[in-house]
């Protein structure tokens, strides 16, 4: 406890020493404070704590912040840690061991001190005033422990509202078809219109290409086009080979006999020369007739081949559809239906999967409220109901307990039928100490700006509730005077600082 004067002098340093407990306990404002920096300097802080009987003798410079000087029992820096390693520490020694909620966080948020911005008495669970009202109940609700059923649900509910946005996007980069209900509701009865058709189209010429898919089809009417090219060669082929089997009878028909009876007409006629002719007419005959065969042999040859060919073509076309009949015409048909129907369903499984993906963000953003409300609606009672009670203990049940109700964004905490300033600020006080009573807070601070606004009563009663706690409370206070005997008693009891003017500031003088 530090205390003040009996006339409530400011600038004598009481909140700049809580400032500096905020600072061991690893919080950075003191650090920032521009007139500690500009009359006071560079300067090292040493403290301890004391564990379980155990001394442990810390440092920590006003410039270097991140930085922690463990020291040995004359205060002589030894081993610098982190910050952060430092109030790990802090955590395992305080037993706080949240494991959703750093150290600091928790602590931080109830060291309420003139300069750190979270003495505000409507929102006490604010860290800092600008922080977003979620943010400072998740933090109330990971104090409490009750955060875990949350964590899965909340995780599952990012995962699928990210799902959702990276398949919107890949839909406007147009990836992904889309389309709209109306469109998907025309596909639907175009593609039973299709199928019908393809159906159909089976059904009446050849069963077989019922079961072809597009990709099928479209390699029947290839092997088509290649089985109809192979047929016309094979056929040119074999009419060249006919042409040359009718020439193959070719003979000529000049004898002797014949000459016998020219010369009954032509008695001068050289018989001799025209024999000589007819010999060699019969020699042309043998040599045309052994280049018939050969030519004839090499036809028959290729055309062996290209029945080979065609009959491998319709093997492959016979594994594609049944029937390797099909025209043309009609696959090409076939696969303009195919295509299009599968266009069609490819925009419907899409505007399918967009509709999946909102189903399950809806579903898991409703879960997520559900469990929320539920975990929020346990620490809200509990609290409320230790509020009340510890309110009851202050004024004796002739002034209403400070409420804290939350929805579905942030937190209402007020009064009921009354807003003074006094009972605000009580309200906070009270909520205080009802968080420190039912979580593993291990320290609360509280600066004389919190306190001074409540009646002398209250405070009478709400000093005995810090004594009895039984956990850490600093608190800066004035006018200890003003109070019962009782109670001065206490406080001076507990007071490890007293502050005052004319030398007994805390840094021995005021720059105020």
């Amino acid at each position: 406890m530090v205390l003040g004067t009996d006339t409530g002098d400011n600038s004598i340093g009481k909140s700049t020493f809580l400032l500096i407990v905020d600072y061991v306990f690893g919080g950075k404002i003191y650090a920032n404070a521009t007139d500690i920096i500009n009359n006071v300097g560079p300067h090292d802080i040493y403290f301890s704590f004391i564990f379980d009987g155990e001394p442990f003798r810390f440092c920590r410079n006003s410039i270097h912040t991140h930085t922690v000087w463990k020291c040995n029992d004359s205060y002589e820096k030894k081993e610098e840690i982190d910050i952060d390693d430092y109030c790990k520490w802090l955590d395992s020694k305080y037993a706080v061991a949240l494991s959703e909620l750093t150290f600091r966080d928790a602590v931080g948020r109830y060291i309420r001190v003139y300069g750190k911005n979270n003495c505000d008495e409507r929102h006490p669970l604010h860290y800092i005033a600008t922080e977003k009202a979620e943010k400072a109940c998740y933090a109330l609700l990971k104090l409490f422990d009750a955060y875990a059923p949350l964590k899965e649900t909340e995780a599952e509910a990012k995962r699928s509202d990210s799902e959702l946005a990276a398949y919107k996007k890949a839909q406007a980069l147009q990836f992904i078809s889309k389309i709209t209900k109306r469109v998907y509701e025309q596909n639907e009865k175009e593609i039973r219109r299709i199928s019908a058709q393809i159906e159909e189209l089976s059904s009446g010429l050849e069963r077989g290409l019922l079961d072809v898919d597009a990709t099928a089809s479209e390699q029947a009417i290839y092997i088509k086009q290649l089985l109809s090219r192979a047929r016309r060669a094979r056929s040119r082929l074999q009419s060249r080979l006919n042409m040359l089997d009718e020439n193959s009878t070719y003979a000529f028909s000049a004898t002797t006999d014949t000459f016998t009876d020219l010369q009954q007409f032509f008695p001068d006629v050289a018989v001799a020369h025209l024999e000589e002719i007819g010999g060699f007419h019969k020699t042309i005959s043998s040599v045309f007739k052994a280049e018939l065969r050969v030519e004839c042999s090499k036809l028959e040859k290729e055309l062996a081949e290209y029945d080979q060919i065609i009959r491998k073509y319709e093997a492959e076309l016979q594994e594609l559809i049944q029937n390797p009949n099909f025209s043309k015409v009609i696959l090409i048909r076939h696969a303009e239906l195919l295509r299009e129907r599968d266009r069609m369903q490819k925009e419907n499984d899409a505007y399918s999967k967009l509709r999946q993906l909102k189903e399950n963000r809806d579903a898991d953003a409703e879960r997520l409220k559900t469990i929320k409300q539920q975990q929020f609606a346990l620490i809200s009672y509990r609290l409320n109901e230790e509020m009340s009670r510890l309110n009851d203990n202050i004024y004796k049940g002739s002034y209403n307990a400070p409420v804290l109700e939350f929805t579905d964004n942030g937190y209402i905490f007020f009064t009921p039928d009354d807003t003074g300033t006094g009972i605000a600020y009580k309200g906070l006080v009270v909520y205080d100490l009802a968080v420190l009573g039912l979580t593993k807070l291990p320290v609360l601070v509280h600066d004389s700006v919190v306190l001074k606004q409540i009646s002398d009563d209250a405070i009478e009663r709400i000093i005995e509730l810090y004594s009895s706690c039984g956990k850490q409370v600093i608190i800066a206070l004035d006018k200890q005077d003003s109070y019962s005997e009782k109670t001065g008693q206490l406080l001076s009891e507990s007071a490890v600082l007293n502050l005052g003017n004319n030398g007994k500031e805390l840094f021995g003088r005021s720059w105020g």
